[in-house]
C-alpha cells in the first residue's frame, strides 16, 4: 500500500525486538493508524485533506489507545478485577496522577 505509492522503498526495513506479543501488536497497530491517516489524506476532496486526517486520527487513534491501555493493564495483576485495594476512592475528588518527569 505505501510502497506502491513511493512511500517506502524495497531496501527499507526496520528490525525491532519486542519483549512480548503485546509490544508486537501495539507496533503493529499503530502502522495501521498511520496509513489510515495516509488514506483518508489522499481520499480527502480538495481543501478538506486536514479535516480527513484529523478524522481518521480520532476514530483509529482513540481505539488504538483504548486497545493498548487494555493491553498494559492486562499485564499487571493489581489491576485485575478482585485485585487489592490500595487506597479509598473519594466521590467527587479531582483525579490526581503523579507527573511523569523526562529522563536527564
Amino acid at each position: 500500500m505505501l510502497r506502491d505509492r513511493g512511500l517506502i522503498k524495497e531496501d527499507d526495513v526496520m528490525s525491532i525486538e519486542f519483549k512480548d506479543e503485546n509490544e508486537r501488536l501495539v507496533a503493529e497497530q499503530a502502522v495501521l493508524v498511520y496509513r489510515s491517516v495516509i488514506d483518508a489524506m489522499h481520499a480527502a476532496p480538495h481543501g478538506k485533506g486536514l479535516a480527513c486526517m484529523e478524522a481518521a486520527v480520532m476514530q483509529g487513534g482513540r481505539e488504538h489507545l483504548r486497545q493498548m491501555y487494555e493491553r498494559a493493564a492486562s499485564t499487571h495483576e493489581g489491576v485485575q478485577k478482585g485485585g487489592p485495594v490500595v487506597g479509598r476512592a473519594s466521590a467527587g475528588g479531582s483525579l490526581r496522577c503523579t507527573r511523569i518527569r523526562p529522563r536527564p
